[in-house]
């Protein structure tokens, strides 16, 4: 979805848009839309500067880092972004970004493309670890069987080859 500027009443307006999930793809391989993702906001031009506000809700399945699982979740998050035009940053001479400055986007200063705010605020309001329990066992790393469902066959005792070294210091072997 894109807002043209030039369509706004005295340089503000209000955008609302609903995705489908099978046409909107986040770029995320753990990630899906299992359901409609909405986003509704506020859009303010002043000068060369355009300022959005707006409220993204999604609902999505995620792997879980250890069994690989799908975890639905529910995602709801605010966002304030400033975006200016391309002329504007690169009149700017700043060595170090601040904070404020992390919310500023540039656009070509005739239209916003709301798609990327929406995917961004979305993967963004993705925790970093996504278990599907507290207690998951993951996926056993010789058969690949879910240790969640019961034990597999293979032998437990054997340790992670990338500690072996370390192990035969211990043990007095060089």
């Amino acid at each position: 979805m894109r807002i043209e500027l030039e369509n706004l009443e005295d340089g503000r307006g209000e955008f609302s848009h609903v995705y489908q999930p099978e046409t909107f793809d986040l770029g995320d391989d753990r990630a899906r839309l299992i359901g409609t993702a909405t986003v509704k906001g506020n859009v303010r031009v002043r000068g060369t500067e355009a300022f959005v506000t707006g409220h993204v809700e999604a609902s999505l399945a995620v792997d879980c880092d250890r069994c690989l699982k799908q975890v639905e979740m529910a995602v709801s998050a605010d966002f304030a972004l400033e975006f200016i035009t391309g002329n504007e940053y690169a009149s700017t001479t700043v060595a170090e970004l601040t904070e404020a400055e992390m919310s500023v986007s540039v656009f070509d200063g005739e239209g916003i493309d709301v798609d990327e705010t929406v995917k961004e605020q979305i993967l963004l309001s993705i925790p970093t670890r996504t278990l599907c329990q507290e207690n998951c066992k993951g996926i056993c790393p010789n058969c690949g069987s879910d240790r969640n469902a019961g034990d597999c066959a293979c032998d437990s005792n054997e340790g992670d080859p990338r500690w072996a070294a370390l192990g035969n210091l211990m043990n007095g072997k060089q």
